[in-house]
């Protein structure tokens, strides 16, 4: 037996895009279902994401102006008119932010406290106190409050429920009991985040998977860029007790709050200025070739010749970098030691493909957030991924619900897709010979990743990584996990690696159609950044990839 749920929306995915959903649609009167792989508000990437969020509060800014700077960070490829909804919106949603209880920086005046980041005509970053987990707490605590929102934590998400060509639901395994539910939906909403993981270094949680992305591409929907993946420079290489870990290198070269300096293995400063992320991974890559980066491919962080007196900087860096205390545990004093950091797999700006609305090319489907794909193009400047969560999470919540007032709950008979769950876990339970446990194939597909479709790709390279990846998704049917029926958290990684496998072999062929540099996508034979910006749109026919190019959005 298996349990089936209707509701009005289902939103999929726990963190700030899938929460704010809930609550827009909630109140909007509808009987919202939230489904999270984890723990509400504390799984996924909201979490762990830095305290700047983006808006145009302070006198001689403007909308206009958020709107021009996101349209060119995103080197050509940010499609205008979702560009300016989250200009329009964003301050709209800080002040709701505000309201369910998260905490902001101000100055003594009581306004919003900002600072300028790479790529802003203006100081434009707020802050959030307590960072991305301060944002995800404040909304949990609203959603909690609204009676017309059931959240399931535990929840992964096998495959969509799809009828006359319209998204009606999902079905997925809780984790804890280690059953099959199913959820009907008269519109869903999909707000799962990243799929950074597919690359062994990387700053974000190992949840970030990408595999319902996969899912949505072989129901019909269209993705488009999935080879933009931005890394940013930042991230601790070593030592081992604090690789991963993010310092804002933001905070750490304006000199107005930290005033630091990056250095290469020479120890010579190779960066002047404030480089956008791009421009600044650009320059690391120059001190790779030329032999003069640090001893594991990245630069240093240097405190040591601040303008600020000791007790001053103590004072300052305590204040801005929240991993300062972090690092003193691993025997890393920023005042005194260098810090050495590399690129590292930060944000994802491909995805689906969706309107300023939040709507997909699949009926029934809407998605928000960093699983979307043409908001910021090819560069983001920091501090608008938390908008973009707000903005368009509320978005298209607001859609999901025009649609679900229009349309029926559909007949579904789901026992023959449940018992195919079943069927499938089962067959990862038997002994194989040759077997081989999801994390091992996880990490063979990292390597590929890192190999051959890393931060600098050719066509030779990305065509032997698409080999690779094909011939170990070969593999799947050797997959084995230890057979437990409830807490089945290695079922859970057995699908997230069979949706990582697939999401692995679009990217490659969207990296290969890709043929210039352009933001974070580099490639090697093509060097050149062509006059006009076009997007990589990957769809399904007739079961085969179909990657097109069409033109980026314009006003």
């Amino acid at each position: 037996m298996f349990e089936t749920k209707k509701t009005d929306i289902l939103v999929i995915g726990g963190g700030g895009a899938g929460i704010k959903a809930a609550i827009a649609a909630a109140e909007q009167g509808r009987q919202v279902v939230l489904l999270s792989k984890g723990p509400l508000a504390k799984t996924g990437i909201t979490p762990v994401a830095g305290e700047g969020i983006e808006g145009a509060v302070n006198a001689g800014d403007s909308v206009e102006m958020h709107f021009k700077d996101t349209v060119t960070a995103g080197r050509g490829l940010a499609d205008q008119d979702l560009a300016r909804a989250l200009a329009e919106d964003s301050v709209e949603r800080i002040k709701e932010l505000e309201a369910y209880g998260a905490k902001f920086k101000k100055k003594d005046d009581g306004t919003f406290a900002t600072s300028v980041r790479p790529g802003q005509s203006h100081s434009r970053n707020l802050f959030i106190m307590g960072g991305g987990w301060g944002l995800a707490a404040s909304l949990h605590k609203k959603v909690a409050q609204l009676p017309n929102v059931f959240i399931i934590d535990s929840a992964v998400v096998t495959r969509f429920l799809v009828r006359d060509g319209r998204v009606i639901g999902v079905v997925y395994l809780n984790t804890n009991s280690g059953e099959i539910q199913v959820i009907q939906a008269k519109a869903t909403l999909l707000a799962t985040g990243g799929y950074e993981e597919l690359w062994p270094f990387t700053d974000t949680p190992p949840d970030a998977t990408g595999e319902t992305l996969a899912m949505v591409y072989q129901v019909g929907a269209q993705l488009v860029d999935l080879e933009m993946v931005l890394y940013y420079p930042g991230v601790v290489v070593y030592p081992p007790a604090a690789r991963g870990w993010l310092v804002q290198y933001e905070y750490i070269l304006n000199p107005d709050i930290l005033d630091g300096r990056v250095l290469n293995g020479q120890e010579e400063v190779f960066v002047e200025g404030f480089p956008a992320r791009d421009e600044f991974i650009k320059a690391i890559r120059e001190e790779v070739k030329k032999g003069t980066a640090s001893p594991h491919g990245g630069f240093f962080v240097d405190l040591t010749h601040s303008k600020y007196p000791p007790a001053v900087l103590t004072e300052r860096i305590t204040a801005w970098l929240h991993q300062f205390g972090n690092l003193l545990n691993v025997g890393i004093d920023l005042r005194k030691d260098k810090l050495e950091m590399a690129p590292a797999a930060h944000y994802c700006l491909g995805g689906i493909k969706i309107d300023e609305h939040g709507r997909t090319n699949v009926p029934g489907l809407f998605a928000a957030g960093e699983i979307t794909g043409n908001v910021h193009g090819a560069n983001r400047i920091s501090g608008n991924a938390l908008s973009e969560t707000q903005v368009f999470g509320r978005r298209a919540a607001l859609s999901a619900c025009q649609f679900a007032a229009k349309v029926d709950f559909l007949v579904v008979a789901a026992e023959q897709e449940v018992l195919t769950e079943y069927r499938q876990i089962d067959k990862w339970k038997q002994d194989k010979e040759y077997a081989v446990r999801p994390i091992a194939l996880k990490s063979r597909l990292k390597t590929i990743m890192d190999q051959y479709v890393g931060l600098e790709r050719n066509e030779e390279s990305l065509n032997t990584g698409l080999r690779k990846v094909r011939d170990l998704r070969k593999t799947l049917s050797f997959l084995k996990v230890v057979p437990h029926k409830r807490y089945c958290y290695e079922v859970q990684e057995a699908y997230e690696v069979r949706g990582m496998l697939a999401l692995a072999e679009i990217v490659i062929l969207s990296a290969l159609a890709r043929q210039e540099t352009r933001g974070h996508h580099f490639r090697t034979d093509y060097p050149q950044t062509e006059a006009e910006g076009q997007h990589t749109l990957i769809s399904q026919q007739q079961g085969e990839p179909k990657v097109t190019a069409i033109p980026v959005t314009k006003l």
